[in-house]
């Protein structure tokens, strides 16, 4: 057998191979063409009415036959490649039945894992996911959306049952996950035909529904934080709080980023005269979390008196928020859920006294009601302890973005 007879069979072997491998680039290159663009990229048309997500289509029984089904049939293709060779299969057949065995695979597994998009979809907003864009997302909220959407955006409003589709629970169901803050941008300008959902492009500007939609992410986020406790998850970063702004009354200002990769906060939420006693004590104390690399913001959860203000101020050697109190007060109320206490029945009610623990990379890693918790961080010792966890603790995660996407 000469050398050219041999090279020829030595090539045909490596046909196949060669050409699974280019089907699966083809799929890789198909997914990746419709999948999530990059976290930054700009896109203001999304030019399909598709999009794959497995957050939006996981747990559906045809997305989980679907992939099932996919999957195995991809795991044919791979194993036909060694078995033709094995039973000596034509070469065309060595070819043919991988490649149909992918291709029924993309046919069975791509449909499932397909959402609605729209042009909107990944689109970036503009307004940053901060204390001052809820706080006017809640007043606009409970202006056009609770007769329909209730008052906790649970899907339980006065009009709900009167629609022929109810307006979905967007607190407690993952709907923020499942979706874009583009597509929940698309449905406040152009509403949802068929559901009762009215378009707001007329009533609200393009600033006010991009409000709306960080309230809506705040509000999935204060009830993911319901298993937050006052004590810390090592290793487990995984809540970004809003941002906010503020002005003190020793005349220093800034934001929350600020602290970021340099300091742990604690941001105390307080009512005079209820919180007068913890004040004294975090007063007395802090010069221990002052060493512990820990700074304490205290903000009133209402504006007090300028006779109040005065005596709150006396000897306070930390910083007092006295511009943008307001704002931090109506975004934070919404991390108020415990396990213990849902908080789901009518407008809700906040405590009088919160304290949340964000660490250095601005991650809220606790938090300590003592209507609910007991205690609690009145032992600073114990306060302490949660501390220095996170001061041990490097990088985990990034700090959280500016935006929700």
């Amino acid at each position: 057998m000469d050398r050219a007879t041999t090279g020829g069979r030595g090539l045909r072997k490596w046909v196949p191979v060669e050409f699974v491998l280019g089907l699966g680039l083809v799929l890789v290159a198909t997914i990746l063409a419709n999948a999530i663009p990059a976290k930054h990229a700009v896109i203001e048309d999304w030019p399909y009415p598709f999009r794959f997500s497995i957050d939006a289509t996981w747990g559906g029984v045809g997305m989980m036959i679907g992939t099932g089904i996919g999957g195995l049939l991809l795991l044919l293709a791979v194993g036909a490649i060694p078995l033709g060779r094995f039973k000596r299969w034509k070469t065309k057949w060595r070819i043919a039945i991988p490649a149909i065995l992918a291709a029924c695979a993309l046919v069975a597994a791509l449909p499932p894992l397909a959402t609605q998009a729209f042009p909107e979809t990944y689109r970036k907003t503009p307004v940053p996911f901060d204390a001052i864009s809820i706080a006017n997302g809640v007043t606009l909220f409970a202006a056009n959306c609770v007769l329909c959407h209730g008052p906790q955006a649970k899907g339980n409003g006065v009009l709900a049952k009167t629609f022929p589709i109810p307006p979905v629970d967007l607190l407690t169901e993952p709907h923020t996950a499942k979706h874009t803050a583009g597509d929940f941008f698309h449905w406040l300008t152009h509403g949802i035909p068929g559901t009762g959902m009215p378009a707001f492009s007329d009533k609200l500007s393009e600033e006010d529904r991009w409000d709306i939609v960080n309230f809506l992410h705040a509000t999935s986020r204060g009830y993911q934080a319901r298993l937050i406790n006052p004590y810390v998850a090592p290793g487990q970063p995984y809540m970004a709080p809003q941002n906010f702004s503020y002005s003190a009354h020793d005349g220093t200002s800034g934001t929350l980023k600020d602290f970021r990769r340099a300091k742990a906060v604690l941001l105390v939420l307080f009512s005079w005269p209820e919180s007068q006693s913890r004040l004294d004590q975090l007063r007395s104390a802090y010069a221990t979390l002052r060493d512990n690399n820990t700074i304490v913001l205290a903000s009133p959860l209402k504006d007090p008196a300028p006779q109040e203000l005065a005596t709150i101020t006396t000897a306070m050697p930390f910083p007092l928020v006295v511009q943008g109190a307001q704002e931090i007060a109506h975004s934070y109320a919404l991390f108020r859920r415990t396990l213990s206490n849902p908080d789901l029945a009518g407008e809700g009610t906040s405590p009088k006294h919160m304290e949340f623990l964000i660490d250095r990379y601005g991650y809220l890693r606790a938090r300590w009601i003592p209507s609910v918790d007991g205690p609690g961080w009145t032992d600073i010792a114990e306060l302490t302890r949660q501390i220095e966890l996170l001061n041990r603790e490097k990088e985990i995660r990034p700090p959280p973005d500016d935006h929700v996407h």
